[in-house]
């Protein structure tokens, strides 16, 4: 495509006067590139909400969804460790978690898991006292006759004469919450119900095992009246009140733990907000300082003496490295190509068009950046990968990059 137009501006001119005419189609070509792009782009306001509000938006919507997974994991792990759910994956973490309580509590034993074996119960320990067999479970709703009878002929298949019979989250059919019986005269089962699901229950019913076997209570001919439980009733009952304060105690910490998850999302809610308040008070903060330093930066720039400037002599005066050195010979390029004045403060380049002060150099440890304090209002062609914004000044770092200095070329001009 083919255009023909006339440039009005005088700057414009004077500055592709400076190269000859193939040099100057190409920078046309690429300015007109370069236009249309910033063209298309959307409008960069110079008060940062162009950047932050986006963040905010990606921040704010990420914040939303990983609370919702957060609540969702919770609302999980509530279900299951508050037995809400009836599966039986819950039964054998019911199961895993007894079988765990054991081996925690009695190390010498040797306990075996035994849930896919057929006929044999859900665990089997090998004791100085003889072999118990243990059953577990966690149902919604009262463990049945039958599965009392199925227990039975486990023992019966195995030969162990001693069962515990443990229900973590309802009651049995036909027993106490507490309770023992001597079968076929010769085989004696606890039944232990409502005790949670922590696994407390099996070990309660397992020491309350091994304190009747050390009594001999199947030793009817010598201690008939401990077999007929005349002598341990008052320690029976006070052991049942004691199940029955354990399990109300249980209810209550469940209820405090929903209390607890309530008021943290409440207070979750009210910091949220205070540290978004503080967040805003902090960008305040920040553009009222910089605006300080701006104006103390003013007053001690007036105080300086500004020399007429002379490159050689500049270069010679201060001990600046060779890659130092490049970046102001490349910069005095520019600057003498755009008919503008140079002056110095310290170390550092003021730059005038007439007698405006348009840009300054600041002279860092390991880097030099332009600071342009001059600009349109609104700059439409701003590039966040070259440039970035910083107490109202467009601040650009010198490199090697090509087109590092176009860029700077056009900002000066």
């Amino acid at each position: 495509m083919k255009l023909l137009f006339e440039l009005i501006n005088k700057e414009d001119i004077h500055y592709l006067e400076s190269f000859d005419e193939p040099k100057r189609d190409e920078i046309l070509r690429t300015a007109i590139t370069i236009g249309l792009k910033s063209i298309q782009m959307s409008e960069v306001n110079m008060d940062c909400h162009s950047y932050f509000d986006p963040l905010k938006d990606i921040t704010e919507t990420s914040t939303i969804q990983n609370k919702e997974k957060i609540c969702d994991i919770d609302d999980k792990l509530d279900a299951l460790l508050h037995i809400r759910t009836n599966s039986s994956r819950k039964g054998r973490l019911s199961e895993d978690l007894c079988i765990q309580r054991l081996i925690q509590r009695y190390p010498s034993w040797d306990i075996s898991d035994v849930t896919y074996i057929g006929h044999e119960g859900d665990c089997r320990a090998k004791t100085p006292f003889g072999e118990i067999l243990y059953e577990f479970k966690s149902y919604d709703t009262n463990v049945n006759r039958e599965q009392l009878n199925k227990f039975y002929k486990d023992l019966e298949t195995t030969g162990i004469k001693y069962g515990i019979f443990v229900s973590n989250t309802s009651g049995i059919v036909g027993k106490k919450d507490l309770e023992w019986e001597i079968i076929n005269k010769d085989t004696l089962v606890i039944y232990i119900s409502n005790t949670g699901f922590n696994g407390q229950g099996c070990i309660v019913a397992s020491e309350l095992l091994i304190a009747l076997i050390e009594n001999n209570i199947m030793d009817k001919e010598n201690h008939w009246l401990l077999h007929q439980n005349y002598e341990t009733d008052e320690i029976y009952r006070n052991l049942v009140d004691t199940l029955d304060d354990y399990r109300s105690n249980n209810e209550m910490i469940y209820k405090l733990r929903k209390h607890i998850k309530e008021y943290r999302s409440r207070n979750n809610m009210m910091i949220d907000g205070l540290e978004s308040e503080i967040f805003q008070l902090s960008l305040n903060t920040e553009n009222t300082f910089s605006k300080m330093l701006g104006l103390v930066e003013s007053i001690k720039s007036k105080q300086n003496i500004i020399k007429t400037f002379d490159f050689d002599e500049f270069i010679v005066n201060h001990n600046f490295n060779d890659k130092f050195i490049s970046y102001f010979k490349e910069l005095y390029k520019i600057i003498v190509n755009l008919s503008l004045n140079i002056h110095t403060c310290d170390n550092e380049w003021l730059i005038y068009k007439k007698d405006l002060e348009i840009a300054k150099t600041k002279v860092l440890k390991s880097k030099i950046q332009l600071c342009i304090s001059h600009y349109p209002e609104k700059l439409t062609d701003f590039n966040p990968l070259y440039e970035e914004f910083k107490d109202k000044k467009v601040v650009i770092t010198l490199n090697d990059n090509y087109k590092i200095w176009e860029l700077i070329s056009l900002r000066l001009n």
